[in-house]
């Protein structure tokens, strides 16, 4: 037994790593599966616009503006978009696996609840994104990258409906929050501050969402750690527990 113990001890950095890839890998393949219905995912858009204009922060086409007077930065966020999210993320789950194993945990049940709510509201409510909603937002990816991610029946990389709610900034946002947290750097909670924002600005200035789609990932993704989160720190308990009366 005690060998058997040593040897998942050993496995455990492949297994746990593994296990945050393969949930990413099915997350890609749901999302390619929703079935995409872009009459009602235009709808939702203007009703997602009309609900930004009541609330006085429809401010995309204005931002958007701004950054097409400097295409080389466009093209710098175009890239970023696209390569960001998922490699991103990824690395931070390997460095937060090594700094803490109890973060680890919780961030690991915490995205993958708020994804699977996300995952959830994108089949039941299916939104196109700004770029895609006939609003005037560029498509900043096709223009100035060449790059086509997805658009009426050309749905390359993804479902393209799925703009509400915004995983690339539910995820940036949580990931920014655990930087924070245990990063032991002043340097790293720079980042933690920094890449959330860089983030943010991004999935507006390429087209690709709506403030209100970031406003909802961030909603999501606190529901998934406070439904998980102190499920995992009272299964943390009985450790802290033993360890103490060892004495170590």
């Amino acid at each position: 037994m005690a060998a058997a113990r040593r040897i998942l001890r050993r496995l455990d950095p492949v297994l746990q790593i593994g296990l945050v890839i393969g949930l990413a890998e099915v997350y890609r393949v749901l999302r390619r599966l929703i079935p995409t219905d872009w009459p009602l995912a235009i709808v939702n858009a203007h009703h997602v616009e009309h609900l930004e204009r009541v609330l006085h922060i429809g401010w995309e086409a204005g931002v958007q503006r701004a950054f097409l007077h400097m295409p080389e930065v466009v093209k710098g966020m175009n890239w970023f978009y696209l390569s960001s999210h998922f490699l991103v993320t990824g690395v931070f789950f390997v460095w937060l696996y090594w700094r803490s194993r109890e973060g680890f945990a919780i961030f690991r049940d915490g995205f993958l609840l708020g994804t699977a709510i996300a995952l959830v509201i994108h089949w039941r409510y299916p939104t196109a994104p700004p770029r895609l909603a006939n609003m005037g937002i560029k498509d900043t990816v096709e223009m100035y990258s060449h790059v086509n991610i997805g658009e009426p029946h050309h749905e390359r990389f993804s479902n393209p409906v799925a703009a509400v709610p915004s995983l690339h900034a539910g995820w940036a946002i949580a990931l920014g929050a655990g930087l924070t947290l245990y990063a032991r750097t002043w340097l790293g909670r720079i980042v933690g501050v920094l890449y959330p924002c860089a983030v943010l600005l991004t999935i507006v200035v390429t087209g690709n969402h709506f403030i209100f789609d970031a406003v909802a990932g961030a909603l999501v993704m606190a529901i998934g750690f406070a439904a998980t989160a102190p499920v995992r720190l009272r299964l943390a308990e009985p450790a802290y527990a033993t360890a103490s009366t060892r004495g170590e």
